[in-house]
């Protein structure tokens, strides 16, 4: 076989379909598309956490949209923030109105206090917070809620991912933003694409049947022989030209022999995410796709509402939300319950007994961290598998912080290589 793909994602997948022949996809799972499946329980439809297409490559949309036989809706994001007991627009540096006074004034402050600064250090992401948007954003915000997410101290972590996942701003937005109907459609992520039934696993789906032909599911691979170019699953051996690999970069290391880098991406470091999904009577809030929760108070740093983006995937007069919690290390215990309250607290559950279904999920290293490690070994690494004639791609083969749009890209790029 010419070329060997490991995993049936969007990475894989966008690959296949451009190589058209003499390649082969293998997967693990009984159904392709990774991490974005959905799971139906109880009439409600789950994604593993929010998996929203925000396609801002115009080549990347036409493969999309013609390789989607499902109904693919582009919508207007509807994000905010929640805190100080009210909700804000997203991006919260320049959708300050509704805050409480001294908040706003927090802010306001900071930020002219620092862009009067010549040449501020941004050496690390915490540095780039202050020194960007200032001690007050940085207060009430950007700090708080990137230590819940990340969970790792924001001075040890590098600033080159950044670009269009943390938005800039200007003197005239923030003021703008103190007044209503501030600006709201600013980042990477302003709209958006989303199926109308069956949840992001029916772009997968579609993608799948391209070339289901191809596609070899339910079969673990165990082993990498990169001297013999050979694959080794549990149930066959495959012999290649070129390997292209979606997989976790550092579970395929593990078990790829002859390669120096293994040890180096042992000590890659990742965010794990526990996602509790719930369906509720009633159809609050009807406003709202996401929301950023920042605040102590609340155990998750994000919700968000499957009910708003696509009303078929729940049955009448419901609702449903996703909580989603991060760690490293064990699971922290009684998460369920501190979900729950967390939500009852916002007003978005009126009390435990309007919740009908409940379906948790595990994303294992699902936000990569961005340390000086990450740096420097990542490219001896990825120089290794190049010179092996492996391309290892994806959120996770890569080892980084990207989106779906990302992934198919990268499916593009690595095929038209071959």
């Amino acid at each position: 076989m010419k070329t060997i793909i490991i995993g049936a994602g969007f990475a894989g997948l966008a690959a296949g379909i451009k190589l058209k022949e003499n390649f082969l996809i293998i997967e693990k799972d009984k159904r392709p598309g990774g991490l974005c499946k959905s799971e139906t329980k109880d009439g409600f439809v789950f994604d593993y956490t929010g998996h929203f297409l925000h396609l801002r490559d115009k080549k990347i949309e036409k493969f999309v949209l013609e390789n989607s036989t499902c109904q693919l809706n582009k919508i207007t994001r509807h994000a905010f923030i929640y805190s100080k007991g009210v909700y804000t627009g997203y991006p919260y540096q320049i959708n300050n109105y509704g805050l409480p006074a001294e908040t706003i004034a927090e802010n306001l402050t900071g930020f002219i206090r620092t862009s009067l600064v010549k040449n501020p250090k941004q050496e690390n992401f915490k540095q780039w917070i202050l020194n960007t948007l200032g001690e007050g954003i940085a207060k009430n915000f950007m700090v708080p809620y990137n230590s819940k997410l990340w969970k790792y101290p924001l001075d040890k972590m590098t600033v080159k991912w950044l670009g269009r996942f943390v938005p800039t701003t200007t003197l005239d937005e923030i003021m703008n933003g103190i007044l209503p109907k501030a600006k709201t459609d600013t980042g990477y992520n302003a709209a958006f694409y989303y199926p109308e039934t069956g949840g992001i696993e029916a772009v997968i789906k579609d993608f799948y049947a391209k070339v289901k032909d191809k596609v070899k599911l339910g079969e673990t691979v165990i082993k990498i022989d990169t001297k013999a170019k050979k694959v080794i699953t549990d149930k066959g051996e495959y012999i290649y030209e070129t390997l292209i690999n979606t997989m976790n970069l550092k579970s395929f290391m593990k078990i790829a022999s002859g390669l120096a880098g293994s040890k180096l991406a042992k000590k890659l470091k990742a965010t794990s995410v526990y996602n509790l999904n719930i369906g509720y009577k009633g159809t609050a809030p009807k406003d709202k796709h996401w929301v950023y929760v920042p605040e102590k108070d609340f155990v998750f740093y994000r919700v968000g509402f499957p009910h708003n983006v696509a009303p078929k995937n729940v049955p009448q007069e419901c609702g449903a939300v996703f909580a989603e919690v991060a760690f490293r290390g064990a699971l922290p215990t009684g998460l369920d319950k501190k979900i729950t309250s967390g939500l009852i607290k916002m007003g978005i559950l009126k009390n435990e007994t309007v919740i009908i279904s409940k379906l948790p999920m595990f994303l294992k290293e699902a936000y990569v961290i961005y340390d000086k490690y990450r740096e420097v070994k990542l490219p001896v690494i990825m120089a290794e598998l190049k010179g092996k004639d492996i391309l290892s791609i994806g959120r996770w083969g890569a080892w980084e912080y990207s989106s779906m749009e990302d992934a198919i890209m990268q499916g593009f790029e690595v095929a038209e290589k071959k």
